[in-house]
């Protein structure tokens, strides 16, 4: 099972074992064989195995001591604690459990934990939540998104599914923040959370990415369904905060299609959100397929590209395909929100505009541009 399936098969769940631990799953009692395993922490103890092969024993370790150890270490480590359990177990008569193993090997044994101090489990795992979350609004943070996308990322190439990002930032909350005071923008900000998180589905991820700004991993989610979910927060936002004037503005970029990597996805949504705060706010952005179109005429044609502001007059930089039955070019690319005006430059000496296209204006040399407007 991959980590997207494993999503998909308990939605409530992300693959990390601090997570897994605090929503109740015995995953370092599973392994230390103090408790069996359901057939779901079999599921999550098996995708946790693939997803981190280079750090598994490392991050039980971890979570364990709080101590980091090298991957290679902890995996020896960890044999050696179960061992050690074993002995304890049998000279003691009952059955030591695999925490106060560790402890008692790491620190006794081996001698390599100083002055450990036992903590409650829920201090801990209150301190682990706080670690990953945005205290005001509740929602995960952004160093803890990052690392959660860049996993959800991987694993979605790994099986070529998408992965849809929504980055979304309130529309005036500034000068509501200004007229009402910081108290009032943060009681905002938590209901606004509070209506983002009611329109997404739980295997999604939402995240306070910075000030008023949030980000919204959606794994498996096609641009269609995603914009969907960006349309109903809009309207959630708009219905619900119409008496304090505040509304969201949201951009919308999916990988692989609009970018191959975790830095330009974010990149990619971030344009596309100011694109939407640049047409007035309280809408979504996203690229949108445009379809460019040349016949061949009596001339014969050997390569046409269309060239535009939308890629800086790059000569060639977007060549058409040519169907040959029927003599025809065509090229598909997908561009933000925008008017523009383009050429098509015809075997790599000839400009001419668009015949097809609905908009012409002058290109400042005496002849003429055609213009797109993309909505």
């Amino acid at each position: 099972m991959t980590p997207l399936e494993l999503i998909e098969k308990h939605p409530a769940a992300l693959t990390d074992i601090a997570d897994l631990e605090d929503k109740g799953h015995r995953i370092v009692d599973v392994l230390g064989g103090d408790v069996s395993p359901t057939e779901v922490t079999r599921d999550f103890v098996a995708v946790l195995r693939e997803e981190r092969r280079d750090s598994f024993f490392s991050e039980i370790l971890h979570y364990l001591t709080s101590e980091r150890y090298p991957e290679a270490q902890a995996q020896v480590l960890w044999k050696e604690i179960l061992d050690h359990k074993f002995l304890m177990s049998e000279r003691l008569g009952r059955n030591v459990g695999i925490r106060v193993s560790a402890f008692d090997y790491l620190l006794n044994v081996r001698k390599l934990l100083i002055a450990p101090r036992i903590i409650n489990s829920h201090d801990f795992k209150r301190t682990v939540r706080l670690s990953r979350t945005d205290a005001l609004t509740g929602l995960y943070n952004r160093r803890y998104f990052l690392e959660h996308a860049a996993k959800v990322l991987e694993a979605a190439a790994h099986v070529k599914a998408p992965v849809t990002l929504l980055m979304a930032d309130l529309d005036n909350f500034k000068p509501f923040n200004d007229e009402h005071g910081h108290q009032a923008g943060d009681l905002l900000l938590q209901e606004i959370a509070r209506l983002i998180r009611g329109c997404v589905r739980a295997s999604d991820m939402v995240a306070r990415y910075g000030g008023d700004e949030m980000a919204l991993l959606l794994p498996k989610a096609t641009k269609a369904e995603a914009e969907i979910v960006a349309r109903k927060i809009c309207q959630q936002i708009e219905e619900n905060c119409q008496t304090v004037g505040v509304t969201i503005s949201l951009g919308l970029a999916q990988f692989p299609t609009d970018a191959s990597s975790r830095e330009d996805l974010i990149g990619a949504a971030d344009e596309l959100l100011y694109r939407a705060k640049e047409f007035g706010g309280n809408q979504v952005s996203l690229f949108r397929p445009v379809r460019f179109h040349y016949a061949e005429g009596k001339d014969p044609v050997n390569q046409i590209a269309v060239v535009g502001d939308f890629n800086n007059w790059a000569n060639r930089a977007h060549g058409l395909q040519r169907h040959p039955a029927v003599k025809e070019w065509e090229v598909v690319l997908p561009l933000k929100p925008g008017r523009y005006r383009y050429k098509f430059l015809v075997n790599d000496d000839h400009w001419i505009a668009d015949p097809a296209a609905d908009i012409f204006e002058s290109d400042g040399f005496g002849g003429q541009c055609s213009v797109v407007v993309v909505k």
